[in-house]
């Protein structure tokens, strides 16, 4: 082999390596289509995204993105780069997860708020033992999540209000941001001739008490009391069967919402909104990195933003 070739072959692996996380960046961004989504899922911000992707374009002198106002789409090198990207953060990625399964073999109980369970953490346990099936997850909802010490559970997801306040490592997952909807043969039918909507006279379905109504409300349309009527259901799963119904207008969010957003069953009324709550994710403080609940913790933390549906089927490998 000729010396020079070799060379400059070493230095580019070496080149390569250093340009890790702009690879990254750009196999997210091609996969996602847009430098926005690239930087939430990798928890940077869209011009890092650019930046990196822009590093990399100077790199291999070539255009690997054609932009389209807030969309990217690849260009002819792009298409010829991605395959073996993506191919490669693969082998990565189920390297790493061999070595842990072979050190991870545990039962975890996770303890959660129900709504957050049955409508957003469910699909995502499946998820994840589909890529850990060494790691078995118990599932439990409860509205009131016991202490860590009390050895019922391993990881307590819920209300930041109700997690416990020493001995854990707490991590904030999300707030939930509530706006107005209801079914779409309801929203037809609560505008006068003008289009307009009077609040005093909307019905309300409510979860779990009144009070996140009265919120919004009080912020949004502070005169009118109509908040104070309106079914009061115990969970947010009947208050959404009801408000798919026609029953009324629902604080509906885009995280426990999202599949009947997306579905057309829930409609939104109103794009104004009110914090509802913020979740969060607890563990013990002495808690392994290597365990089980700590690769549980982390796996969460990186796919909560993920765009893609997690209520399909998972695939193997």
């Amino acid at each position: 082999m000729d010396v020079s070739i070799y060379f400059s072959y070493a230095e580019l692996i070496m080149f390569s390596l250093r340009h890790l996380n702009a690879l990254r960046a750009f196999e997210a961004a091609a996969r996602l289509g847009s430098f926005a989504s690239a930087g939430r899922e990798l928890n940077i911000s869209s011009s890092v995204v650019s930046t990196h992707v822009k590093n990399l374009e100077d790199w291999f002198g070539t255009k690997l993105f054609v932009r389209t106002g807030n969309r990217v789409v690849l260009s002819e090198d792009g298409h010829r780069l991605i395959p073996q990207i993506s191919t490669g953060f693969q082998s990565l990625r189920d390297g790493c997860i061999e070595l842990l399964e072979s050190r991870l073999h545990d039962t975890l109980t996770v303890v959660a708020e129900p709504a957050l369970a049955s409508l957003w953490l469910r699909s995502r346990l499946t998820y994840f033992c589909n890529e850990y099936p060494k790691i078995k997850v118990d599932l439990r909802p409860s509205w009131s999540p016991p202490s860590l010490a009390s050895e019922h559970s391993d990881i307590i997801i819920h209300f930041d209000t109700r997690q416990p306040k020493t001995g854990v490592l707490r991590r904030e997952l999300f707030p939930i941001d509530g706006f107005p909807a209801c079914a779409p043969q309801l929203k037809g039918r609560l505008f006068d001739q003008n289009g307009c909507l009077d609040w005093n006279k909307v019905p309300l379905v409510h979860d779990n008490g009144r009070g996140i109504w009265c919120k919004w409300f009080a912020k949004h349309v502070p005169d009118s009391t109509a908040w104070q009527g309106g079914h009061v259901y115990s969970n947010l799963s009947l208050a959404i069967d009801a408000a798919k119904d026609g029953e009324g207008l629902i604080l509906a969010d885009e995280v426990l919402c999202e599949r009947h957003l997306a579905e057309g069953t829930l409609v939104v009324l109103d794009e104004r909104r009110v914090r509802c709550v913020w979740y969060s994710m607890t563990i013990s403080k002495d808690t392994p990195k290597n365990s089980a609940a700590f690769t549980l913790q982390s796996w969460l933390l990186e796919n909560t933003h993920r765009s893609e549906s997690f209520s399909s089927k998972p695939h193997n490998g």
